[in-house]
């Protein structure tokens, strides 16, 4: 694919605010179970919303310190997202990263641990 044309922009931009649903704020609860399940539940979100993003599947080859999701969303807004357990935590290659990250002013969420929160996310509700 090319890329979008102006109008298939535009209609990308109109259905994401159209479709926005009414999500209640809320304290995160992490969602049970590993990493790999929430990991399925955020990737299928964006493939059913034909999102692009990108996802590390070789992190035995690339260099350690990438986080779990760089989605590409309409309007330049790029949303980088580390997933973790219950009872997961940043790795210090990963702190890097996100304070990288964070210093030249990209949107980075890190901890997310349910899937209730990655939607929060995706809907500029955090």
């Amino acid at each position: 694919m090319t890329g979008y044309t102006k109008d298939d922009r535009e209609f990308l931009e109109t259905m994401v605010m159209k479709a926005k649903p009414d999500i209640p704020l809320t304290k995160e609860l992490a969602d049970p179970g590993p990493e790999s399940v929430l990991l399925s539940k955020c990737t299928d979100y964006l493939k059913r919303h034909h999102y692009r993003y990108f996802h590390d599947y070789s992190q035995r080859i690339n260099k350690a310190g990438f986080l779990d999701l760089y989605i590409f969303l309409p309007k330049k807004r790029l949303v980088i997202i580390e997933l973790k357990s219950g009872t997961g935590g940043l790795s210090d290659e990963q702190k890097e990263t996100v304070s990288y990250l964070l210093y030249h002013g990209y949107e980075v969420h890190q901890n997310v641990q349910s899937y209730h929160k990655f939607l929060e996310i995706m809907y500029g509700r955090d």
